[in-house]
């Protein structure tokens, strides 16, 4: 897995490539957890993520516990068709923004 990370103002763009497992989730936790001061938009993009386990679900259900309080988002862009439907199944859906 590589991540790739931009600021645009109070927007964090998250651009994952590969697998997000129990191998590799806590290197994406540490990538974003510390970035999340003052950022009201986290933005996912998942274009080249070929898979993710309940180990990376957490991670992003700890993103979004992180910001929501102050209003913040999840945006889950560019999401493959298999991976929506494990976000789907998994209930995402209903709090985070899926875009294709």
């Amino acid at each position: 897995m590589t991540v790739k990370k931009e600021k645009d103002n109070n927007k964090l763009i998250v651009r994952i490539t590969g697998s997000v497992d129990a191998n590799t989730s806590e290197e994406l936790r540490n990538e974003i957890i510390d970035e999340l001061d003052d950022i009201a938009v986290v933005w996912f993009d998942m274009k080249e993520m070929d898979y993710i386990s309940s180990a990376g679900l957490r991670v992003l259900l700890e993103t979004y516990q992180t910001i929501e309080p102050d209003e913040g988002k999840i945006v889950l862009a560019n999401v493959r068709e298999e991976l929506r439907e494990i976000f789907v199944l998994a209930g995402f859906s209903g709090f985070m923004e899926m875009n294709d």
